[in-house]
């Protein structure tokens, strides 16, 4: 997922390179806080319960994943020629 996330950035900034160093430290830094905050909401909400810990720290990672793998191809089928305009990219 981060590697999907690091290459969508990079479409998106294209030749940018004034800001791309801004653009990837501003997305690290929300990457960051969101993780620690999720993480440390979910061990004070479930820390009584360790099974339910356990089930959602393995859950939570994989619905992610497949979220991400339909909003990806949902992107690259309906928005890829809008993509390729951006990067300069030609499409066959």
């Amino acid at each position: 997922m981060l590697n999907t996330a690091t290459s969508l950035i990079g479409d998106v900034i294209g030749k940018d390179a004034e800001n791309s160093a801004f653009v990837y430290g501003c997305f690290s830094l929300f990457d960051k806080f969101a993780n620690g905050a999720l993480l440390f909401w979910m061990i004070n909400s479930y820390s009584d319960d360790a099974d339910a810990l356990k089930v959602i720290m393995a859950i939570v990672p994989t619905l992610c994943a497949i979220f991400a793998y339909i909003l990806v191809y949902i992107g690259q089928k309906y928005y890829s020629h809008r993509l390729a305009k951006i990067t300069g990219i030609r499409q066959k």
